[in-house]
């Protein structure tokens, strides 16, 4: 009896096992699957997405242009033209180096003003992080002056994503009911200034100690560091000549590759190959058109409404700010990668 006992036993835990195994290789399979799905698209979406790339919109004007002209170029070489001239002049434009490397220069130098601004704005979400998680386990303090820290503190991010966008706020945010009305005024210096004043009164009041308020200064001054640098980004664009003798090379380039490939190639064969290097060339200026003033509204710049709300859903978790407040945003909409 015991034996049977113990051989249903052990043909359950064996069933188990297999059920076990089944389950698990059917998962492996699943998320095999789902790897190489996504393998697949991260390749496919840049060319079935196309149209949702945010340079896109932009370079097939110009393709269109230079559609047009290589027709052009094709019909005058067809009237008995001798271009053996224009042929060699187009194959010193078009083999030259330079123009490579100072595009590449062009591209990094726009893509390294870019990547500053976003470090920039993750230091600001980390501070009001801080600053916030350090207020919250302040004794002593009603619950009143950390919620209007608090607000002051996803003010501040909301207030300098106007200021470097140049746009004006639909409402008035929270805590800047005393903004001046006239004359221009730095919102977010006022909203530091303000956050300065409220620390200094807690401590004039006893409400704070000077060691408490050390461990606090620091956080705030980063909040006018950020400020600055980002203001010496958007006030410091590329050197005009610069940019004028990047976009003059790409131009000269462009207007005699045409003469290079046509007499060699028949149009049917040269027109893409043309285009797929015009594409290339127009692209990367164009990004780096886009890239280099990272806190506009382009498809391509930093996405700060995105960062705003990170800020004000931290800071609403750790103390007890309304999260009925409403800060507006620069974009109905929150971006989403269409490449994923």
């Amino acid at each position: 009896m015991a034996a049977n006992e113990e051989d249903q036993a052990e043909s359950t835990f064996t069933g188990l096992d297999g059920i076990a195994t089944g389950a698990s290789h059917v998962l492996h399979q699943n998320m095999s699957k789902t790897s190489l799905r996504r393998a697949i698209g991260l390749w496919v979406h840049p060319f079935t997405r196309f149209h949702q790339i945010p340079v896109a919109s932009r370079v097939w004007v110009y393709l269109a242009i230079m559609s047009v002209y290589c027709i052009f170029v094709e019909w005058f070489t067809d009237k008995s033209f001798n271009s053996r001239v224009m042929k060699e002049a187009g194959a010193a434009a078009f083999s030259s180096a330079v123009l490579g490397l100072l595009l590449v220069f062009r591209t990094n130098t726009a893509y390294e003003r870019w990547w500053e601004g976003r470090k920039l704005w993750g230091q600001l979400v980390n501070d009001s992080r801080n600053l916030c998680l350090k207020v919250a386990h302040l004794h002593g303090l009603p619950n009143i002056e950390k919620v209007k820290l608090g607000e002051l503190v996803i003010t501040f991010a909301y207030s300098l994503k106007h200021h470097l966008r140049g746009t004006k706020p639909s409402r008035r945010l929270p805590g800047l009911q005393d903004l001046p009305t006239e004359g221009p005024v730095n919102v977010p210096v006022f909203v530091a200034n303000k956050m300065f004043n409220i620390v200094y009164e807690w401590q004039n009041n006893e409400r704070l100690d000077g060691f408490a308020r050390l461990q606090l200064d620091p956080h705030m001054r980063a909040f006018m560091d950020i400020c600055g640098a980002c203001e010496r980004i958007k006030n410091s664009p590329l050197a005009l000549s610069y940019r004028a003798f990047m976009r003059q090379g790409i131009a000269i380039n462009l207007i005699a590759l045409p003469w290079y490939v046509l007499p060699e190639f028949s149009l049917l064969w040269s027109l893409p190959l043309i285009l797929i290097g015009s594409y290339f060339r127009i692209g990367l200026e164009l990004i780096a058109e886009d890239i280099e003033e990272p806190f506009g509204k382009d498809g391509d710049d930093l996405p700060l409404d995105t960062i705003c709300n990170t800020i004000q859903n931290t800071v609403s978790d750790i103390l007890p700010v309304k999260e009925s407040l409403e800060y507006t945003t620069s974009l109905k909409a929150l971006r989403i990668d269409p490449l994923k």
